[in-house]
């Protein structure tokens, strides 16, 4: 049996806003393996989360705490639908397998539970969106404040 208790939460939350990245898994499954992937996100204001896809796996993210948007894209960037995850809000959200999307967090300390097919597959480049700069590019931070604030039918400029 596995047991999170709040000082583990708030323990993850605090590691992830240390992390250069700011975000930090902790995994509830026990291997890369096994068939159904579970984990805690801890995820920060200023993190960045590249749009991308899985084409093979649905998602489904449960919101713990804090808030986020979570953004899903049609193939040439343009924003197709915008949900608010908030305590008194949506608090779960499955997306198709082949959906592009990505996540933003609103508040500091927030944290998600994902739910996925296993076994894990890392994301490979043609599943992440063409139009969105990779972590790291000079212009992943410009991204992330759009993906932040933009509406429906937006897309983002970037000429990678």
């Amino acid at each position: 049996m596995r047991v999170i208790e709040a000082s583990e939460l708030a323990e993850l939350s605090a590691r992830a806003a240390q992390l250069p990245r700011r975000r930090l898994n902790l995994n509830l499954h026990g291997e890369p393996a096994d068939p159904v992937q579970r984990m805690v996100i801890a995820f920060e204001p200023d993190t960045y989360i590249r749009a991308h896809r899985h084409p093979a796996q649905f998602e489904t993210f449960i919101l713990l705490q804090g808030r986020c948007s979570l953004l899903t894209f049609a193939e040439d960037g343009a924003v197709e639908r915008r949900i608010e995850l908030a305590d008194d809000a949506t608090r779960v959200v499955e997306i198709p397998a082949g959906t592009w999307h990505s996540l933003v967090s609103g508040a500091p300390g927030t944290q998600v539970v994902e739910v996925k097919p296993g076994p894990y597959q890392p994301t490979t480049e043609a599943d992440f969106a063409a139009w969105a700069p990779p972590e790291g590019h000079a212009a992943a931070a410009a991204c992330r404040d759009w993906i932040r604030g933009c509406r429906i039918g937006e897309r983002f400029n970037f000429q990678g």
